[in-house]
């Protein structure tokens, strides 16, 4: 089951679920890449630094999604779509890339049916 995430929210969001997420890229034949990396916040987007296979993928396709793990046992991960650019650095290595977005969800699995407490069903939120 899965909440929307308003855009006014979205980075308020992301501070609470922490500085540390997992990047999906995909390679040049659509194989995905997952990767955990830190960020920072600039401004409204994210500035990450990637390795080699990173940069080789977002280089060749810039759509990526980033995942947040739930906080607790049963809670919601956080997903977030959005745009890598290059991001200007003083090394100049072209490791360091800009993530925007504008939107993201709240995602869980839904109830099984086999769940003892009938009362517990789809709970999405939007924030």
């Amino acid at each position: 089951m899965s909440i929307p995430v308003a855009a006014k929210d979205i980075l308020t969001t992301i501070k609470e679920y922490g500085s540390s997420t997992y990047l999906v890229s995909a390679t040049a034949d659509n194989h995905p890449h997952v990767a955990n990396l830190t960020f920072v916040i600039d401004k409204n987007d994210l500035i990450v630094t990637v390795g080699k296979r990173g940069t080789k993928n977002l280089e060749n396709c810039p759509k990526v999604t980033l995942l947040w793990p739930p906080k607790e046992l049963g809670g919601y991960s956080l997903i977030i779509d959005g745009i890598a650019s290059k991001h200007e650095n003083i090394d100049g290595s072209g490791s360091v890339w800009k993530i925007s977005f504008d939107s993201g969800i709240l995602h869980r699995p839904a109830q099984s049916p086999a769940d003892d407490d009938p009362s517990c069903g789809s709970d999405c939120q939007t924030i």
